[in-house]
Formats: C-alpha cells, sequence, structure tokens
C-alpha cells in the first residue's frame, strides 16, 4: 500500500480548511471533556485507533497518533480507565521510530490497551505492503507474548488481510488470521 501525496494532496488546494495540530488537540480535548463521563456512566470503552497511514499532516489536517510518543500525549489528557487505545500493531509498525515489542511493553502496563488489531507490514509509512500476521517486519508471536505478560484482557481483532486469489478472499484471509491467533495463543499460553 502506497500513500501518494501528489493523488491524495492536490496542488489546487486542500479539499477543507488546514487544521493545525494545537486546533485538533483542543478538538481532542473538548471531545473526550463530553464523552468521557457518559462512557463511564455506560460502561462503555472509548479505544483511540492510531492514525493510519502514520503521518503528522493528511490532506492538510495535523493528526494526534503518528509517532510511538503520541498515545502517551493523547492518554495523558485523562486518566479515565474508559479513555484507551487500539493498539494496532499494523499502524504503530508504520511509523518511523516505531518498536512496537517497545510500545506494547510501554502500553501494555499501562492497562490502557482495549484491544490490539493483528495486522503486519513490510516497510514504513507511506510506502508499505500489508501482509500476514506471521509474514512482514513485525515480530507478532513476541508482541503478543509481551501485552501478555503485561495481563491484557482485551479482544484480539484480525485486521485487513492481503487479497487473496479465491472465491471468498476477505473469508480465506479472516480464516488465515484466525489460524494464526489460536495457533499463538495456545502457544503462548503453553510456553509464556
Amino acid at each position: 500500500m502506497v500513500y501518494d501525496p501528489e493523488r491524495f494532496d492536490p496542488d489546487d488546494g486542500p479539499m477543507i480548511a488546514p487544521v493545525g495540530h494545537a486546533r485538533k488537540r483542543d478538538r481532542d480535548r473538548r471531545f473526550l471533556a463530553a464523552v468521557l463521563p457518559v462512557a463511564a456512566v455506560a460502561g462503555v470503552r472509548l479505544a483511540l485507533h492510531p492514525d493510519d497511514p502514520p503521518l503528522p499532516v493528511l490532506r492538510g489536517a495535523a493528526r494526534l497518533i503518528h509517532s510511538p510518543d503520541g498515545f502517551a500525549e493523547v492518554l495523558a489528557e485523562s486518566p479515565a480507565p474508559m479513555h484507551a487505545m487500539a493498539f494496532c500493531v499494523g499502524t504503530l509498525s508504520e511509523m518511523p521510530d516505531g518498536d512496537v515489542d517497545q510500545m506494547a511493553d510501554r502500553y501494555g502496563r499501562t492497562g490502557r490497551i482495549a484491544c490490539v488489531h493483528v495486522r503486519s507490514v513490510c516497510d514504513r509509512a507511506s510506502c508499505y505492503d500489508e501482509l500476514f500476521a506471521d509474514d512482514g517486519d513485525t515480530g507478532m508471536l513476541e508482541g503478543l507474548r509481551i501485552v501478555s505478560r503485561n495481563r491484557f484482557d482485551g479482544v484480539l481483532i484480525p485486521d485487513h488481510t492481503p487479497q487473496m486469489q479465491c472465491a471468498a478472499p476477505w473469508h480465506a484471509g479472516m480464516a488465515y488470521a484466525l489460524g494464526y491467533l489460536r495457533a499463538a495463543l495456545r502457544l503462548i499460553a503453553r510456553d509464556g
């Protein structure tokens, strides 16, 4: 997958007025102030997904989670347990300075990972390939071991998989990803 700025960020100006980082952060703060109390009453955990692709600006709009420290900055806005993260392994792997194992340990220890998206990639943003969980630059099994050691009790979600050539490509990709996850979890349970 390639994000092509020339194709998606036309020279004739942005599709919307540019939004800077401070304004985006202010919008996020106001949103959280309004929504987190309601989520707490309803027993709902909000999971913020990192920006995908993890670029600081996309189509004129600043983005919040485009670096390994991005989650720390946003989660610091509120200590509420309802304010959590979607730990998207693929997107975090695309980050220029991203070390998924280090981030799995750092954020896993906070108890604020609500879910883990399982997807592997090769290379970094903005030019990367999405691969199956057992392929690519990501050591998926070690990352799953780390979040397990940190007592992660959320949901593992197979993320998008490469397109397969068969009658049911989406289903086949999900079956492959789920089979990998089941085997990985059994191995972690057995060996730690």
